[in-house]
């Protein structure tokens, strides 16, 4: 009889945990309601070092619309996907770390939710107003985060969310939440000078010819004055325009992946196989599991028509209607948000791959040399005035494991890092090296 129930306790055991792919991670996830009708996903990642101690930081996806989870399950998670969508432990996942904190931002993204249809953001300041509530909800859930050093990262349009958000979130001043710093990884932030840094990055790795060059030299130059006079439609089709031809005009570049020049774009339009994600996150037991409803999320067929956003649709990585939703915010200046950061104190780190083209490094270099702020580490206290203070500053070599790794340029507590083989997704390409830079970050070393 005892081995009869003994028997029937292992079995319950091996069937709940078959149930959970997830086991082995201190993990929770699920929909938090920030006003009547208006949910938002999270997942968070407990870190695997000391959760009681280590910070809390966000991590956001760009897009925008679309969802943290892609980087979750492909760059900096936990979990990798394999091909019969079982998960393969990351030794370099970044709750190595931190507590790690994955939310599908703005309200109509992957598994985040509104009936309101006037709630979908439409601009960054919006975006960033929903965030902040939606922190304020979570932190009200995990008081033990309350006043615990927070981190916001992300990638890709995060560069224009990012800084919104933090900026939003000196301004409400709330002891709560502890922000350090921000990170912002191949970050699309300021369109005016990283339009014309397509040319210049396409012409230096042999992209274009001489030809290409100089028509890309002035279409981009009229893309500019257009960004300047902010003539936001206008703009927006001309440098898109001039883009695609930066990739196209010239030669075949019907393979060419915007996101890592090294390679071919074998699955457009995101040049990646990150079906995976897709396929797991449809299962009903992990929608469950996950405490989702499967059509809570985007109908992509009407791009333009709010009042369609939300209405029985799967679950995708990312979602083309609430993008056109912002496309009004594409050509903003985001560098004024980190100006404000920087001078209240906060940390921001820019890093990029070197191989990347969508947000290429040559781009954010130019842009974080035309920050203009207060730098205050001049010795003795005193504050050195107004400058652009990263313009002159000389790169150091990063070294990892005795190779180098990237290169870096650092002031008071603003940096910029390029790493060394690595495309639009740094920690999916150097894994190893992104979860050393992420301490390092979370160090005040970067």
């Amino acid at each position: 009889m005892r081995s009869f129930i003994v028997m029937i306790l292992l079995v319950v055991v091996v069937v709940s945990c078959t149930k959970d792919p997830f086991r082995g991670e201190d993990y929770e996830a699920g929909l938090l309601e920030i006003e009547p009708g208006d949910e938002m996903f999270y997942w968070l990642l407990r870190s695997r070092s000391r959760p009681n101690k280590d910070p809390l930081v966000v991590w956001l996806s760009g897009g925008p619309g679309c969802s943290s989870l892609v980087a979750l399950f492909y760059e900096n998670g936990p979990w990798t996907i394999n091909e019969d969508l079982s998960l393969k432990t990351n030794p370099y996942s970044w709750n190595e770390a931190a507590n790690v904190l994955y939310v599908d931002q703005p309200l109509g993204t992957g598994f985040s939710t509104t009936t309101n249809p006037d709630h979908y953001a439409t601009n960054e300041d919006e975006l960033a107003e929903t965030f902040y509530k939606f922190i304020i909800k979570f932190l009200e859930k995990h008081p033990e985060y309350k006043k615990r050093a927070f981190y916001i990262t992300g990638e890709s349009y995060a560069g224009h969310m990012i800084p919104a958000i933090s900026s939003h979130f000196i301004k409400k001043n709330n002891t709560d939440i502890n922000l350090k710093s921000v990170a912002i990884g191949n970050g699309w932030v300021k369109p005016v000078l990283q339009y014309p840094a397509y040319r210049e990055y396409a012409h230096e790795n042999k992209l274009i010819g001489e030809i290409d060059n100089k028509v890309l030299y002035a279409g981009f130059w009229a893309c500019k004055q257009l960004i300047n006079f902010n003539f936001k439609t206008l703009a927006y089709k001309q440098c898109q325009h001039m883009l695609m031809y930066s990739i196209g005009g010239g030669t075949d570049k019907s393979n060419f992946n915007f996101y890592d020049i090294r390679k071919k774009c074998d699955h457009p339009p995101l040049c990646y196989d990150m079906s995976g994600v897709d396929k797991l996150l449809a299962k009903p037991e992990i929608q469950e599991l996950l405490g989702v409803n499967p059509k809570s999320t985007v109908d992509p067929s009407s791009p333009f028509n709010p009042e369609s956003v939300g209405k029985d649709a799967t679950w995708k990585s990312c979602r083309l209607d609430i993008q056109a939703l912002m496309l009004g915010d594409w050509t903003n200046d985001s560098s004024v948000q980190v100006r404000d950061t920087l001078e209240n104190g906060v940390g921001v780190f820019v890093y990029n791959g070197d191989q990347d083209y969508a947000c290429n490094w040559r781009g954010s270099e130019d842009w974080t040399s035309e920050v203009f702020w207060e730098h205050k580490d001049c010795g003795n206290g005193y504050k050195c005035g107004v400058q652009n203070w990263m313009m002159d500053e000389p790169y150091q070599k990063w070294v990892v494991d005795g190779k180098e790794a990237g290169e870096f340029k650092k002031v008071d507590n603003f940096s910029f890092l390029k790493v060394y083989q690595a495309g639009h997704m740094v920690p999916m390409d150097q894994p190893r090296n992104s979860l050393v830079m992420f301490k390092l970050f979370l160090n005040r070393a970067f």
